[in-house]
Formats: structure tokens, sequence, C-alpha cells
């Protein structure tokens, strides 16, 4: 079996993206040229890599052992590359870093400022969505920071801080709906990421059972910061993390309507592919993320 690094190369984006036109997209060709090299590096290696069944492509047996291998030989060569362009001290190169869009927006893009000025090697691209695992599965991404819980093989994950949240009103919709404890929610209009409520749950599971409210009415919006301007309106209570509202807070635009109770709190995460941990300038990147604490996030 004849092995072309350039053959292997574009079967390995293929097999990460099992789309042609997408491989092509990255690799900088035409969708002919990759059909192409597909089709020698299979007549080289006997074997069929890739099946196609209901218009979907996926990897044959031979092309998953082919896969395997060709994770290691490239990102073994991403390392070598990494520590060439570095001049032998790594912390060079390119990290395509993904995050949920609120944190990603007001706080990450913020809190980098000191890493990528120190690291002026790494250069940092930005995606932020509420989707995260499938870019980062597919290569698409090279990290990723969220706060759903993620388990995938070759993925690890390191802990980094945790997210909390708060009930938010304004003072006129606080002291025209009487908002002085949970129950008084069940009459009011409630502004919610979902129809179902589900978005509140960590409010609501804070609270025991029989003093849960029941929203009657509720008010879909499907932005984090859309929910903070319509609760600036007065057209409804919102719950939000509460680093998204501390100017507004501050500002006094917005209260914190219940700020004694005590809220159930997410788990903000990093995953990569373990594979890829070891590259110095992801090492770098994840030491540095390590140390955001609460303390930073509630900074206004």
């Amino acid at each position: 079996m004849k092995l072309d690094l350039y053959q292997l190369r574009t079967f390995f984006t293929v097999a990460r993206t099992l789309n042609f036109t997408e491989a092509a997209k990255r690799l900088h060709v035409t969708q002919s040229a990759v059909s192409h090299a597909v089709r020698k590096l299979e007549r080289s290696a006997g074997e069929e890599l890739l099946g196609k069944a209901g218009g979907k492509f996926s990897l044959t047996e031979p092309g998953r052992i082919l896969y395997k291998a060709c994770e290691t030989v490239f990102y073994e060569l991403e390392k070598a590359e990494e520590l060439i362009a570095g001049n032998k001290d790594g912390g060079a190169g390119v990290i395509r870093l993904g995050a949920t869009v609120e944190f990603g927006t007001t706080l990450l893009v913020k809190y980098l400022k000191g890493f990528i000025n120190r690291n002026p090697g790494i250069h940092i691209d930005f995606q932020f969505k509420h989707e995260l695992l499938r870019p980062l599965l597919n290569d698409e991404l090279d990290i990723i920071i969220d706060c759903d819980d993620h388990k995938a093989d070759g993925i690890e994950k390191r802990p980094l801080f945790r997210e909390e949240y708060a009930v938010i009103a304004s003072g006129e919709f606080i002291k025209k709906n009487g908002l002085k404890d949970p129950a008084a929610l069940a009459a009011c209009n409630i502004l919610s990421l979902d129809k179902g409520g589900l978005w509140w749950g960590n409010f609501l599971n804070s609270l025991p059972r029989n003093g849960r409210p029941e929203f009657k009415k509720i008010t879909e919006i499907n932005h984090v910061r859309g929910i903070i301007n319509a609760a600036i309106e007065s057209l409804g209570a919102g719950f939000v993390p509460k680093y998204c509202v501390l100017k507004e807070l501050k500002a006094g635009t917005l209260k914190n309507v219940f700020p004694r109770l005590e809220l159930l709190e997410d788990h903000f995460s990093l995953y990569q592919k373990t594979k890829r941990a070891g590259l110095e300038r992801h090492r770098r990147l994840a030491d540095y993320l390590a140390n955001i604490k609460a303390t930073h996030l509630l900074k206004p």
C-alpha cells in the first residue's frame, strides 16, 4: 500500500466532515480534486474507504482504521509545525475557540485581551453559538467553553467556573406586580428562552416543590440580551446570568428581585480533543482560562 500525504490529508478532511463540498472548502480546492484524491487513495489501499447509503457518506471499516491513523499522524505533524513556527518554544499557530453566545460576546473577548497581548504568535478566531459539541467533534472548532455537560469519545473536560443567575425586573414592574416573593411570579409575565419555561429550571429547582410558582404567561425571547432589554421596558420578569446585567443593576435600570435567594448554578467547562491537548498553544490557552474566577465575571 503506497500512501500519499496529500491524498491522506484529503481523505482525513473528508472523513471529519463526511461531506465532499465542505472538505473542498476547507482545503481550498475544487470538489472534483477532493473526489479524485480519495479515489486514488482507495485504489492504492485496495479497499473502499467511504460508503454511501440514503444519500449520506460514512466510513467503512478500513476507512475507520485509516482515519484513526490519520488522526495520530496529522496531530503529531501539527505539533511539529507549531514548534518550528514558534522557534522551538511552541505557542504559535491558530486556535478556533467556540463559546456560548452571551458569555463569549460579553466577557470572553474582554478576558482574553491579556492572553492575546502576551502570546503574539497565537491567533484566536472566535465562534459564538449555542451548538458547540458537533463543531468540536468535526474539527471546525479546536476548543469550546460550554455549560452543557458533554461526554464523547476522545474529548477531555476541564472545569472552569460557576455561573450565577438572577431574577431581574424593572422597579416599575416590581412595584406594579407586588414582587415580594417567588409566588408572586405566577401572576406575572415571564420572559424565557423557551415557551415551556425550562430556561427557569435553576430558579424553580432552588425552591421547595410546594413553593414553586406555576407560570401562566410566558413570552419567548430566544436571546438573553433580548430578555434583558424586555425587562428594562417592564415587559416581564427575566432570568439571566448575573454577569450579563451588572451594568443595569448598578445603574438601577434593573433590580435583582430576590437577592437573598440561593439559586442553583451552572458550571462552565473547557472541552477539547484529547489528542490535541498536547499542542503548546492549547495548553497555554487552557491554563489561562483556568484562572477565570466568579469574581472576574461579577466585575462591572
